[in-house]
């Protein structure tokens, strides 16, 4: 159980994040001054985001006690370091003067911790891959990605609508079909973060993707109504959705009566849709690992209430520490939108 300590030195990196990032970038740029040379007059902006952001995934590491979500992130920096040709020593240097300055700056009992978080990072730095996997076009749920993207990357998203649409009505499952635009989505996803892509071109995928979601979700054969009403949302913090409307799909699909609220939600707000529409079972979806403090805020709202709602959850953020579901008080974890569907339907008969 995590001591006092480790809980008052993350809830001091939360709440100063800022702060410890300005003195960690003043001090990184002075150890490093053909660093200001490179990036100029946004020199100390730009490290202090870098610094901001990483300490905010340090508390959000140590408030679940969960180490890899840190390394995680790290893994996921270095990616992104090597995409935008920036030389991916400098995140271990600038690691190893964020544990100098904590070490520092942090009152005596709870500065151990997050130095020893930071010193396994940069200790397992060459254990990091070079790089994400791309698509496998062997196989051909990647394959059939793989030519969506392209149809919408050279502006005829229509035609990749089309090309989902017509695998679908050739016999392709609907588990299948909408596989193919979940691993486009994380294709296009790799893509921006080695920058392969821009931003235009990231929404205008995820565009097409809401699109021909709506199509198969219209097309879809639905069973017969089970009565029980499922609300999905992804929690505060989280703007991305498309996990969301996927999951949801599938449970409209089995016969529930589903309530998707979308992105980004405050927990008292869903917590009052959970009521107000009675619901038996709640979906939470996290993308990053400084969003788990509002799946546990969320869960907490709703247990407060005069409910019997299940609680599952799910998303990236979960899936480096898959048991880390117990911890945030819900009642269950699922990877993927078809074990939801079996696993939310065990939860509500038992």
């Amino acid at each position: 159980m995590m001591n006092k300590g480790n809980s008052i030195a993350a809830e001091l990196l939360a709440v100063s994040a800022s702060a410890y990032a300005a003195c960690a970038s003043d001090c990184f740029l002075e150890k490093h001054p053909d660093v200001k040379i490179q990036f100029g007059e946004s020199a100390f902006v730009h490290w202090k985001d870098h610094f901001c952001q990483r300490i905010r995934e340090l508390s959000a590491a140590m408030n679940e006690k969960q180490p890899a979500l840190f390394l995680s992130r790290v893994r996921w920096s270095r990616a992104a370091f090597l995409a935008r040709e920036v030389p991916e020593n400098l995140l271990r240097e600038s690691l190893v003067c964020l544990a100098e300055v904590l070490e520092e700056e942090l009152p005596e009992v709870c500065c151990k911790a997050p130095t020893e978080y930071i010193t396994a990072a940069v200790k397992s730095f060459e254990l990091l891959e070079d790089k994400a996997a791309e698509l496998d076009t062997n196989d051909p749920i990647s394959k059939l990605a793989m030519q969506y993207l392209l149809q919408i990357l050279e502006g005829n998203s229509a035609g990749a609508i089309e090309l989902i649409i017509d695998a679908h009505d050739k016999g392709m499952s609907f588990e299948n079909t909408y596989q193919v635009l979940i691993t486009a989505q994380r294709e296009i996803g790799r893509m921006w973060h080695e920058a392969e892509v821009n931003i235009a071109e990231e929404h205008i995928v995820t565009s097409t993707t809401e699109r021909t979601m709506a199509v198969l979700s219209y097309k879809g054969q639905r069973q017969t109504s089970n009565g029980l009403t499922v609300v999905a949302a992804a929690v505060a913090g989280n703007a991305h959705d498309i996990g969301v409307r996927v999951v949801s799909d599938f449970f409209e699909l089995a016969g529930w009566r589903v309530v998707c609220l979308g992105a980004d939600l405050p927990a008292i707000d869903i917590a009052q849709a959970v009521n107000y529409f009675d619901a038996s079972l709640l979906l939470l979806s996290a993308a990053l690992s400084t969003q788990l403090k509002a799946v546990r805020q969320t869960v907490q709202a709703v247990r407060q209430s005069d409910t019997k709602c299940k609680i599952m959850v799910g998303g990236s953020a979960l899936q480096d520490a898959p048991d880390i579901w117990r911890q945030l008080g819900a009642d269950a974890f699922a990877s993927t939108p078809s074990d939801a569907v079996l696993t939310g339907l065990g939860l509500i008969e038992n």
